[in-house]
């Protein structure tokens, strides 16, 4: 639909047909994505929504004054602000940017106009809100039953996905915040993924070296949500669809 690279391309808008993609883009607002912005907090009014084009954003819950914890991560493969199409304009989750990117950005009026008017558009965000509630259900569910070293394994494949990098800056105090935990646990989980050839790290910089070693080294939550995105919409995350999603009826295999 968009011209340019992939990497700066957004699946919800990917996923209209070319010229409404178009209209759309035009009337959106190209905006940086700076590492640690806190884009809204928890019940705060939401004016504008986010499509990133690059970059991840960490959603994240509060209780009890102690730091937030993340449920939930958004990417490229969707958006900031889906809530708009249930008609609900509070912020469910903290948002703060954990990778760096870009992001379009349409402010909450004119999106829920566009929703109103544009039924593949409903469909797309309608479709990603179900993806997205997959994905906090499944972290929610790792973070109570799994050990550090396979989610940390988890989230690195999962950022990678969502960033298209196989390079994340964030240092152990980050990772430690993002996935609940102390930051002696995360040092421990990196040092050893580091000896076994998986990635590499230095001052606040991990690189993922063997993606097939990390993947056998994650939870199965990783593929678990690969699969179940495969099963419902017929694609992978990182895979981009030519024409508008449809729901895959099929009968799968989910184990």
């Amino acid at each position: 639909m968009t011209e340019g690279c992939k990497e700066e391309r957004n699946a919800i808008i990917e996923a209209l047909p070319d010229e409404e993609g178009r209209r759309f883009t035009a009337l959106c607002h190209r905006t940086e994505l700076r590492q640690g912005d806190v884009l809204w907090e928890s019940n705060q009014d939401l004016q504008a929504a986010y499509f990133p084009t690059s970059g991840v954003i960490s959603l994240a819950m509060t209780l009890d004054n102690r730091s937030p914890l993340e449920l939930g991560l958004v990417g490229r493969d969707g958006m900031l602000g889906s809530t708009v199409s249930l008609g609900i304009l509070a912020a469910p989750m903290r948002a703060e940017v954990q990778v760096a990117g870009t992001a379009l950005m349409m402010a909450t009026a004119q999106l829920q106009q566009e929703l109103r008017a544009n039924s593949h558009l409903l469909e797309s965000v309608h479709h990603y809100e179900f993806r997205l509630m997959m994905q906090t259900l499944q972290t929610a569910a790792c973070m109570h039953f799994h050990e550090i070293e396979p989610r940390l394994a988890r989230w690195l494949l999962m950022t990678r996905d969502l960033s298209l990098s196989d390079t994340i800056h964030l240092t152990h105090c980050q990772l430690a915040h993002a996935l609940g935990v102390r930051r002696s646990g995360i040092t421990h989980a990196v040092g050893s993924l580091h000896r076994r050839g998986l990635i590499s790290h230095s001052r606040g910089v991990i690189r993922i070296l063997d993606h097939a070693g990390l993947e056998s080294a994650a939870c199965r939550c990783h593929a678990t949500l690969t699969n179940r995105y495969r099963v419902v919409f017929g694609t992978d995350i990182e895979q981009w669809p030519p024409e508008p999603w449809h729901i895959n009826h099929q009968p799968a295999d989910t184990r």
